[in-house]
């Protein structure tokens, strides 16, 4: 096996460790919450559009798509999509707000 090179400038230097917390602010803090519940909201948003759509198509010939919880999860993207929407929209607002109190 090779040995080291005794250079010093053939070797990385280490790393610094940061050790301090980042402080954030509470903008960073509401931006971070809202773009969570974009997400979610979409998420839960598409899987009613996928629950809907198994339950139209598969309800005749499979016992367990006939049930009354995939007939709910047709409310599931009327409740959702806006919610994710009316988020998103808030999301820009205090992004756009917070950018330019920063200039």
């Amino acid at each position: 096996m090779p040995k080291a090179s005794s250079n010093p400038t053939q070797r990385p230097k280490p790393r610094e460790r940061t050790t301090a917390p980042v402080a954030r602010t509470r903008r960073e803090v509401v931006e971070r919450v809202l773009a969570a519940l974009v997400v979610g909201f979409g998420g839960v948003a598409v899987l009613g559009f996928a629950a809907t759509l198994l339950h139209i198509g598969l309800r005749d010939s499979v016992p367990l798509f006939a049930g009354v919880a995939w007939q709910l999860a047709f409310w599931l993207p009327l409740v959702a999509l806006p919610l994710a929407i009316v988020s998103l929209v808030t999301l820009v607002v205090v992004s756009a707000a917070g950018r330019a109190r920063g200039r």
